[in-house]
């Protein structure tokens, strides 16, 4: 019997790992396809809406070359002239007039015959007259006739009245515009995807009327509508359902792939031209950044899920050895507390996952707290040696999944145009001081020769955005700690250089290391997304690829310039301008406040948060510091229970944002609209959300809010804004 109890309670935590495994195994294979599924649709979208605005810079344009061809009936219809050089030489006149040279054209009037007639003189019977025969007065086609050199876009139009030349009256019917076809090239020619789109221009039949690209026809068919149906089509779709999706809606799109190779392409029909523009590229070319961050996101979470699996399979093994030594009873309560957090993670960062598109931040940010809250929390219970191991294990990943996350909500959110430049008035030697601080952390336990050279500031304080100064500095300085080997150097310089005029100054920030360097032609893409010089660096050195791209976007937002210098084994020289304004502010001192100085014993404050496991962090570590906490689990309750208890029960709310029934904002709105408690007007409300952006915490002040915090909250953060806002 106790045989068989001690394989039970080996098997049960066994299986459970293996249906994680598998769950979590399932759960990154769904949501890469799901990505991918949303991918292929936002590619497709943004390649039909340049098709789109192609079509009607061609429809502008053949519109345009049709009220020429209306005006040259108007001129000339009716007319008589006394021999064929008299019409030649109208012609020629009519090209003067309406300037045709700048269009890529020429004018040919057709007798009743067939024959055409430029300026020059005959040129025999039109190989394309038989375009005319079907009754209508104006026709458009591509033309490739042999009585002319060169490929032309047709405009013809059955003259109103008739011209007639000669004693004979030899009628001419129509007047002809031929515009040279590479002239159109201008209007559906794109450098959205660097030129290397293919244009085709299709016949109403599915033959080939004309083609352009920079490189050869990847089709290679005169037929383009037969060769389409043969090809192998992404997402299980067919050429009959987007030639059914054309006709219906007049533009339509597909993922192909031939030769090995996959392609996008989108049709658009030109009806009143009985044509149709086809743009293919390859699938390389589509929504760069939008691929590049869907991979990263699932290598990220992908990280993140094994991280999870192995330190439970550690756990696990702990466990053991517990079960075996009945003098260890304490260890294994540990241990099952440990296995029971690990396992509030996972189901947290399956939630997480499955709303990860829609609300990144939120949803990402709240179990990140948790996995931070739960950390510290049990590495202040004295855990056993292991136990302690696998904590900071947790410690140390959730630290560089933040990293990660943070660079690519940042760079997302540069891309959208989110994070503007708002410079303030800022003591720039402060900035630099500040940056020295920080630095000297990570100069820690490393052997480096570190070196300082600052100018004297001309003036103080400048307009500028210190805080955008100091990620980029950091960032870069970061890099030279990171990549500078034990023994090497790094000199970091300031200097002052004038402005524009005299109430302008050009800060130039010089950064030179001796570290391992970078090979020429990967500094030209040093400051590409998720750009790293080598595959090894991402195991050895670890990091997004993004920390450059976002330093040299920060850098354009503030009207700067940033250069690099380096050379592989030698080092790397980084220099940064920066334009600013010298300002007259008056100066503000910022002291620092230690939070060993703070007493907070005693006070009453209402939580409002609706996440168990945000609200037992939050309980936890603020009970630890004599604080008596009330919680509410949602924004009506928060309200309910502040209205229930007398004025002066509670010192401050900490309110959460997204709740249930009402959010953060609309209960602090509710409670400031208390009628008869003069303490709804007074007491501190503090947001405390996973909601971190500078527009979350505008937000947050709009709706009658005193301060802002975001998660993963920082205890001694919270400690100060508490002080803060009761002047303690």
């Amino acid at each position: 019997m106790q045989t068989k109890r001690r394989k039970t309670t080996y098997i049960l935590p066994v299986a459970i790992v293996i249906i994680l495994v598998v769950v979590l195994a399932f759960g990154v294979f769904y949501m890469s396809k799901s990505l991918m599924k949303l991918t292929i649709e936002e590619r497709s979208g943004q390649l039909e809406e340049m098709v789109t605005q192609i079509q009607a810079n061609l429809d502008c344009s053949l519109h345009t070359h049709w009220n020429m061809v209306e005006g040259l009936n108007n001129a000339s219809q009716g007319k008589h002239y006394e021999s064929i050089q008299d019409l030649c030489d109208n012609i020629a006149l009519l090209e003067n007039v309406f300037c045709t040279d700048m269009y890529g054209s020429r004018v040919m009037f057709l007798d009743d015959q067939g024959t055409g007639y430029l300026k020059e003189g005959s040129v025999g019977i039109w190989h394309d007259v038989s375009h005319l025969t079907d009754g209508d007065i104006r026709h458009t086609f591509v033309s490739e006739t042999d009585n002319i050199d060169g490929s032309f876009l047709v405009f013809s139009h059955e003259l109103d009245t008739p011209v007639t030349v000669g004693e004979e009256n030899v009628r001419f019917t129509n007047v002809v515009l031929l515009k040279d076809i590479h002239t159109v090239k201008q209007y559906y020619t794109t450098k959205t995807y660097g030129g290397k789109a293919a244009t085709y221009i299709i016949k109403k039949n599915g033959t080939l009327a004309y083609f352009d690209a920079e490189n050869d026809d990847v089709i290679g068919a005169r037929n383009i509508y037969k060769a389409l149906k043969e090809v192998e089509y992404v997402q299980e779709q067919t050429f009959d359902e987007v030639k059914e999706q054309l006709d219906r809606n007049g533009i339509a799109s597909a993922n192909i792939r031939m030769n090995g190779n996959e392609y996008y392409y989108c049709l658009t029909s030109l009806d009143d031209y009985d044509m149709t523009l086809m743009l293919l590229i390859s699938a390389d070319c589509v929504a760069i950044n939008t691929m590049n961050m869907m991979n990263s996101t699932v290598r990220t979470l992908t990280i993140f899920m094994s991280i999870i699996v192995l330190l439970m399979l550690l756990a696990f093994f702990s466990l053991i050895k517990v079960q075996r030594s009945k003098q260890l009873v304490k260890l294994e309560q540990e241990t099952n507390k440990e296995l029971n957090q690990l396992r509030l993670v996972a189901e947290s960062a399956n939630e997480a996952k499955s709303t990860f598109l829609n609300n990144m931040s939120h949803d990402i940010r709240t179990p990140m707290n948790a996995i931070i809250g739960f950390t510290n929390i049990a590495m202040k219970h004295n855990p056993s040696h292991e136990i302690k191991s696998c904590l900071n294990k947790i410690s140390d990943s959730s630290e560089h999944l933040l990293a990660l996350i943070n660079d690519v909500l940042d760079i997302s959110r540069i891309e959208s145009g989110k994070i503007k430049y708002v410079p303030s008035a800022v003591n720039i030697a402060e900035v630099t001081d500040s940056v020295l601080t920080i630095m000297y952390g990570y100069l820690a336990n490393r052997n480096i020769n570190f070196n300082t050279e600052f100018d004297e500031p001309p003036a103080s304080y400048v307009l500028t955005d210190a805080v955008r100064i100091r990620e980029v500095l950091v960032n870069i300085l970061g890099n030279a700690v990171k990549f500078t080997n034990d023994g090497g150097s790094i000199t970091f310089t300031v200097k002052y250089n004038s402005g524009e005029d005299d109430s302008h100054i050009n800060v130039q920030y010089r950064i030179a290391d001796t570290g391992i360097g970078m090979d020429e032609g990967y500094i030209e893409h040093i400051f590409d997304e998720f750009s790293q010089e080598e595959r090894g660096a991402r195991t050895q050195y670890k990091g997004t690829g993004l920390g450059m791209a976002i330093t040299k976007r920060y850098v354009d937002l503030m009207g700067g310039t940033i250069l690099v210098e380096s050379k592989k084994g030698v080092g790397s020289i980084f220099t940064i301008d920066l334009p600013m304004e010298t300002t007259d502010a008056c100066e503000i001192n910022k002291k620092s406040v230690s939070t060993a100085n703070i007493d907070l014993n005693g006070l009453n404050i209402l939580l409002a948060e609706d996440n168990d496991l945000n609200a037992e962090i939050a309980i936890v570590q603020l009970e630890e510091l004599g604080i008596r906490i009330t919680r509410a689990s949602d924004g009506d309750e928060v309200v309910k229970i502040f209205e229930e208890n007398p004025q002066g029960t509670f010192d401050m709310i900490l309110m959460d944002v997204m709740m249930p029934n009402k959010n953060g904002y609309e209960a602090t709105k509710a409670i400031r609209s208390i009628h008869n408690r003069p303490d709804a007007v007074t007491i501190p409300i503090i947001a405390m959300t996973a909601n971190a952006f500078a527009e979350d915490v505008q937000s947050s002040l709009e709706a009658g809010m005193d301060g802002h915090l975001s998660k993963p909250i920082v205890i001694d953060e919270v400690i100060k804004t508490i002080a803060r806002n009761l002047n303690r």
